[in-house]
């Protein structure tokens, strides 16, 4: 957690809260007055995502019903949005008013007003809109939302019941205000934030808890503790209080039997609040494998899980398709950053590049008339997608020559190819005479210093140069099946129709190096070739025996080090995996209702897998 960086912005920002000036009205100013809470909402898609796949925060949201109808209004507004809410007492009765720009909706039910070119629906039929001074209001607004779901404020009254409930009057608070940022995923909550005008009052009898007794005695739970809590505190609280609403709408009844830790770290005049809800434990049977989250959606998965690399942090995120041709990106927590409604389905595979050469990564893919490059928040790059008369037939290739980030797109579209650079301009001097259908997606190889594009077509087996110009002609007369093509040692290697496994040179020699049994597959990592005819997988120097099945996918997952070999069989909905020796990964197999994809790096290995339809989890090999 960055609470530092976030304590010293807030730090400033209070100290210069007497010296606010307001120019043009702002979302900030139009939140109601005496507001109890103040929500601010970044991301609405994944504050939703959030709501729907946290129990925690789901439980508490359906045992208030103002709440409950606050998230229902939410529903109907666009996840691009950008919100304030604030939850304020009038009459008894707790109302919220929902603060944004351009968000009517005709099939919102509640009052709705506009301010200034500002919109605001409330659940308050006596509300009138006005602009708000309030001193609380004004130090909410300085602060600048960090890399999280969402940020609450509380107001002096509510800040005093919390630091009551969660430090069992361990810490006195006057007239201050608690503002904090929230990240929740699946299984966990994160807040960090600070307090104002507080003061501690230590209980004489009270013992300070170290954090490695923590660890020690807690360590099944998932969370990291050395990095989510801090080592250096003045008072912690834990698990104090089953029933912990932390909104503290008193409708709840609901028991919320969570992992509970608040650390409090005292500053000037101010006080840093770090806390982790959990509601998870690895209780798994399988104690090779470790969840790291899982995470619905509402429509069945169409494409995916594919992982994908966030460059910010190098951490592995998912990108999915659904049934309705939305794309999500769902981050290392399982929370989704974003959603993206696409114009149809994507071709198998998406890819990513560093178009702009600065490391920042874009996610390149192909539908049936597109072709689509978006960044990391969703948006489309440049002047992508490039849209096509023609049927775009194989998915995206996606060549780098040189290594240098000067990116070649490759598109297929039946007997044709096309190529554009990253920028989207086709490339001049790539001239593909068409003759036959291609049938397998074109691959770049760059073998004995020879590049080459290789691809198959209806009747024969194709090697091009960089200008699409037939480079190696190949001696041999094979009926190719539609297999794909691998790099073996300094050949190609490919398989015919009637299930023999052929090599060419670089000289354009062909010949058979092995044959395999009728509906047999091979894979080869460059190094060595493996095979899975019937029930027997085996390279060159083992054989073993697996369960009879029906094997919708075999292939190698490799780094610079190290291959896995993958098979899913849909007969029996096991998942396998083997390393280059075709030894069993401990854990394996695993039931599953359909193929991983799996990320090997530095000897970690990670996967996702789709659980039921219209959910994934995502795993890690301990």
């Amino acid at each position: 957690m960055n609470y530092k960086v976030l304590t010293v912005i807030i730090v400033f920002f209070f100290s210069s809260c007497d010296k606010i000036s307001k120019k043009n009205t702002s979302l900030y100013d139009l939140i109601p007055e005496n507001s109890e809470f103040v929500i601010s909402i970044k991301n609405l898609s994944k504050f939703k995502s959030s709501i729907d796949n946290n129990d925690y925060l789901k439980t508490v949201i359906n045992s208030n019903l103002t709440v409950k109808n606050l998230i229902s209004q939410l529903d109907k507004i666009n996840d691009d949005t950008e919100l304030l809410i604030g939850l304020y007492d009038f009459n008894n009765t707790t109302h919220y008013n929902i603060i944004g720009r351009e968000i009517h909706n005709d099939s919102l039910r509640n009052l709705e007003f506009s301010f200034e070119n500002i919109d605001i629906i409330t659940s308050n039929s006596n509300y009138k809109p006005k602009v708000n001074n309030d001193l609380f209001v004004q130090k909410f607004k300085k602060i600048n939302q960090t890399n999280t779901n969402f940020s609450i404020a509380l107001d002096s009254l509510k800040t005093k019941e919390f630091f009551e409930r969660v430090f069992k009057d361990e810490v006195n608070i006057s007239a201050g205000n608690l503002i904090i940022n929230i990240d929740a995923s699946n299984n966990l909550i994160y807040i960090n934030g600070v307090v104002d005008n507080y003061s501690l009052n230590y209980n004489s009898n009270y013992k300070k808890i170290a954090v490695e007794e923590i660890i020690e005695n807690e360590e099944k739970l998932y969370f990291d503790f050395k990095n989510d809590l801090l080592t250096d505190y003045d008072i912690i609280s834990t698990n104090q209080e089953n029933k912990f609403d932390f909104f503290q709408l008193d409708s709840t009844d609901a028991v919320l039997d969570l992992y509970k830790i608040f650390q409090l770290k005292e500053g000037n005049n101010l006080a840093s609040i770090n806390g982790i809800i959990s509601n998870y434990k690895d209780d798994s049977k399988n104690s090779e494998i470790e969840l790291k989250f899982e995470t619905s959606i509402s429509n069945e998965i169409i494409l995916g899980p594919l992982i994908v690399k966030n460059h910010t942090n190098n951490k592995n995120e998912v990108f999915i398709q659904d049934s309705e041709n939305i794309i999500y990106l769902i981050n290392d927590n399982g929370q989704i950053e974003w959603t993206k409604k696409i114009n149809d389905r994507i071709i198998d595979e998406v890819k990513q590049i560093d178009s702009y050469k600065n490391g920042r990564l874009q996610y390149v893919f192909a539908t049936q008339n597109s072709l689509h490059m978006i960044d990391r928040k969703g948006r489309d790059v440049g002047k992508f997608p490039l849209k096509f008369n023609d049927q775009i037939t194989k998915p995206v290739s996606v060549f780098d020559y040189d290594n240098n980030k000067n990116y070649r797109l490759l598109i297929t579209q039946n007997d044709e190819l096309f190529m554009f650079d990253s920028k989207g301009n086709r490339v001049r001097g790539f001239d593909y005479n068409k003759k036959n259908k291609i049938i397998t997606k074109p691959e770049h190889f760059r073998i004995s210093n020879k590049d080459i594009i290789v691809f198959k077509t209806s009747d024969d087996l194709k090697i091009l140069n960089r200008r699409g110009k037939v480079r190696i002609k190949i001696n041999g007369d094979y009926n190719y099946s539609k297999d794909e093509i691998f790099q073996y040692q300094n050949s190609l290697l490919t398989t015919t129709v009637n299930n023999k496994i052929v090599k060419i040179d670089m000289n354009g020699n062909s010949k058979e190096v092995s044959s395999m049994s009728f509906n047999g597959k091979y894979v080869s990592d460059k190094k060595t070739i493996y095979t899975l005819q019937k029930n027997i997988l085996s390279n060159s120097k083992k054989n073993i025996e697996i369960q009879f099945g029906k094997y919708e996918n075999f292939s190698a997952i490799s780094d610079k080090k190290n291959t896995l070999i993958n098979i899913y069989d849909s007969q029996n909905n096991k998942l396998y995996l083997f390393d280059d020796e075709i030894n069993t990964v401990k854990g394996f197999p695993i039931l599953a209702d359909a193929n991983a994809s799996f990320i090997l790096e530095n000897n970690k290995i990670e996967f996702s897998v789709i659980s039921d339809s219209k959910k994934i989890k995502y795993l890690l090999i301990k």
